[in-house]
């Protein structure tokens, strides 16, 4: 394989923090590479400040297969906390430590040179398109506007998602799907704050919402409001049969003990968590006071086929009963592509093939993404996550992060043993 690093570590060397408006540079780096490997490129605009980029290899085959990633990075700070500069790609026993190296442009460039190998070698037998993002560290809020402009243009019969590498004990990781989310805020007020002396005879907002937050979940987990399981969409025993973690590992990740069902409990589970709590005085010393308002912000974590619009319905009627202020500030649907599907029938494969052992196989990762808006505006119905750079402790959104250099080649194996076993039988 003669990929090169090199070609990454100036990748690397890009600032493209989209949280501080930074981006195009590394958009336009793409597009110049691609193109000067022959690919059919673009510069794709939105409603978005950095710009999409397209890529497309036609090789008349029946099917395609869609590439996504995102070329945008997190914010480095608190940058004293970094061993070497972020943006100046550095070695350091057997490890390349860069900001985005594990999420996401070496996915991103190990992906995208693996494909070039595979033309270069006349291997390829699969059409290919790529799609780079550079809004997805702040929540991709202009990708459905730009899915629907541009749904003919993306048309595939596959998508690869950003890119999941190694799980916790070192086996390569699969991700057929995401949990979908609900992010609301509860606003409870009163006319004004009031001496503490006048709580036997006055409503304190505080006492109101804590009551509220008691009823809506049970000190076991469970969630208080009506229909909310009536939808969960359960593991089967084949799904169940790929689920592995080691438990100690995450222990020390967490820092608290676990159930030893965790990783069962993460997927399958639906979940209601308390974000923020903003009320009353907090300064120093004391005040008596009643506060006058109070502000929660709550997500709920969902699961297939949990639908976010009618979860917060029933929460607006719960609410409503008690007077209290339900702002929704984000909906995502959840999305799951069955491990019968082609796609995963491939990745587990090939996974074996490459690292000689059985890959971890999440039905839907614990997190959130826009998976289903892809799904249903495009109409792709078989979508995974795998084949990426990055593994437990590559720091991922933290200081020092990083990836295994030799994993950068192994992902690159796994990539060109996925693309010939999904284009088998296809002509």
């Amino acid at each position: 394989m003669s990929l090169s690093i090199l070609d990454l570590f100036e990748f690397l060397k890009i600032d493209t923090t989209s949280a501080k408006g930074k981006g195009e540079e590394g958009a336009k780096f793409l597009l110049d590479y691609m193109r000067e490997k022959d690919i059919n490129s673009e510069l794709l605009k939105g409603k978005s400040k950095n710009p999409y980029v397209y890529g497309e290899i036609n090789v008349g085959s029946k099917e395609t297969l869609l590439i996504y990633n995102h070329y945008d990075v997190q914010p480095v700070e608190p940058l004293d906390k970094w061993n070497s500069d972020p943006f100046t790609p550095t070695e350091k026993e057997g490890k390349i430590f860069a900001r985005g190296v594990a999420d996401d442009k070496g996915t991103l460039m190990m992906r995208l040179q693996t494909i070039i190998e595979l033309v270069k070698e006349k291997k390829l037998k699969i059409n290919i398109k790529f799609i780079y993002e550079g809004e997805e560290e702040i929540g991709s809020p202009n990708i459905v506007d730009f899915l629907e402009k541009y749904k003919d243009t993306l048309k595939a019969d596959y998508l690869l998602w950003e890119g999941s590498g190694k799980g916790s004990d070192g086996s390569p990781e699969i991700v057929l799907g995401v949990k979908g989310l609900l992010y609301v805020e509860l606003r409870y007020r009163t006319t004004k704050d009031l001496h503490s002396m006048y709580a036997p005879i006055i409503e304190n907002p505080v006492w109101k919402i804590i009551y509220f937050l008691r009823d809506l979940r049970s000190p076991n987990g469970k969630v208080n409001l009506e229909g909310f399981y009536s939808k969960v969409k359960r593991l089967s025993e084949e799904e169940i049969k790929y689920l592995k973690g080691n438990k100690s590992e995450m222990e020390n990740a967490l820092g608290q003990k676990i159930q030893s069902n965790f990783i069962e409990k993460l997927i399958e589970e639906p979940t209601c968590n308390i974000d923020g709590i903003q009320s009353g005085y907090t300064g120093e010393g004391s005040k008596t006071v009643i506060p006058s308002y109070v502000i929660v912000k709550i997500d709920f974590r969902l699961v297939p086929e949990q639908d976010p619009n009618e979860v917060l319905r029933s929460l607006e009627k719960k609410a409503e009963a008690e007077g209290i202020e339900v702002i929704p500030l984000g909906r995502v649907k959840p999305y799951r592509t069955s491990i019968e599907s082609k796609i995963a029938r491939e990745l587990i494969s090939s996974a074996k093939d490459v690292y000689g052992i059985n890959p971890v196989v999440l039905p839907n990762s614990p997190g959130t993404g826009p998976m289903q808006s892809f799904a249903s505006i495009l109409g792709i119905r078989q979508i995974a996550d795998g084949i990426g750079v990055d593994y437990a402790g590559s720091n991922i959104h933290s200081f020092n992060e990083n990836i295994y250099k030799e994993d950068y080649f192994l992902a690159s194996n796994w990539m060109k043993e996925f693309v010939a076993k999904l284009s088998v039988g296809i002509t």
